[in-house]
């Protein structure tokens, strides 16, 4: 988990590993989670890196948790305006897109997951708004994050330019 620790040194983070019922979750999802995102959410908990990038709670089902972003979505996606807003892509079932996280600007980051690969080579779909283009990047979820965080060529996502210092911002 190199990423991970870098987002660790990056950011200065200090506090508590979270303890998080990942069974449950997978469980409910009918598939395994790349395990650096569980890295990340043990390790830093539930916030936002610069106050900008944030996780979707885990350690609930509530509505803006993973499970009830990717629950909303599955119970709205017979809409063909909702379809039509992810175009290539469906929502996760078996295969598609995980909500994973999202920014303070309205951007979405997802997993295009495969429940019959390996979820460390499930690549990030991202866009900045609700109405833009998505893109596809062929990276773990924490390199991603370091991208957005560190990488000023890695647009249209990075905050690099914009962010004086790293930190992580607990949601506590």
């Amino acid at each position: 988990m190199q990423r991970v620790n870098e987002l660790v040194s990056m950011t200065g983070w200090q506090g508590e590993r979270q303890k998080v019922e990942w069974g449950e979750i997978e469980r409910r999802l009918e598939t395994r989670l790349p395990a650096d995102f569980k890295e990340i959410c043990e390790v830093f908990g539930r916030g936002a890196f610069c106050g900008y990038l944030e996780l979707l709670p885990v350690d609930s089902a509530g509505p803006r948790s993973l499970l009830g972003r990717w629950t909303a979505m599955k119970e709205r996606w017979a809409n063909p305006r909702m379809r039509a807003r992810f175009e290539p892509y469906q929502v996760f079932e078996q295969s598609g897109l995980i909500l994973w996280g999202q920014s303070v600007t309205e951007a979405s980051y997802y997993w295009l997951a495969d429940a019959s690969e390996s979820p460390e080579t499930w690549p990030i779909v991202a866009r900045t708004d609700p109405l833009e283009e998505l893109h596809r990047f062929d990276v773990s979820t924490s390199e991603f994050i370091c991208r957005v965080l560190t990488d000023r060529d890695f647009r249209p996502f990075s905050v690099a330019s914009k962010v004086k210092s790293l930190y992580f911002e607990s949601y506590g």
